[in-house]
Parts: C-alpha cells; sequence; structure tokens
C-alpha cells in the first residue's frame, strides 16, 4: 500500500509543469543571516531597481538588487 501512495504521489510532482518565463537569483535576510533564494514568475515590473510581481492569492513578492534575472526557454 506504501508503495502505491509513493507511487501516485511521484506522479502527481512530475505531472505538474509550470513552464515560468523567468528566474531571479538573489539574497533574503533570514534569521541565520542572509541565505540565497530563487524566483520564478510568468510576468515582473520594476520600482526603480526592485522588482516585483504578484502570487495567484494576490500578494506581493519584491525583490530587492542585488538579483540576476534570466530568462528561461519554454521546451516545446
Amino acid at each position: 500500500m506504501v508503495k502505491v501512495i509513493l507511487f501516485v504521489c511521484l506522479m502527481f510532482l512530475f505531472s505538474c509543469k509550470n513552464e515560468y518565463k523567468y528566474e531571479f537569483k538573489g539574497y533574503v535576510e533570514t534569521n541565520q543571516g542572509k541565505k540565497e533564494a530563487i524566483w520564478y514568475c510568468d510576468t515582473f515590473n520594476f520600482e526603480g531597481e526592485t522588482a516585483y510581481y504578484f502570487n495567484s492569492d494576490g500578494s506581493i513578492v519584491k525583490i530587492n538588487p542585488p538579483y540576476i534575472l534570466k530568462h528561461l526557454k519554454l521546451k516545446k
């Protein structure tokens, strides 16, 4: 039974295909200091040098510099 549940979970994970257009790499401040972070999104905007995008729940994600923006190639 455990193998069946594991198989179903793995199939679900690998069947979900979110093909994002952009990848941001930067840092976030945590209680343990700065940590590397990666964000993926389809669209974004700029406010000065700060990039931001809206999540599906309406919340806003702000990415402060320094960051690296990479345009991802979509698989066909």
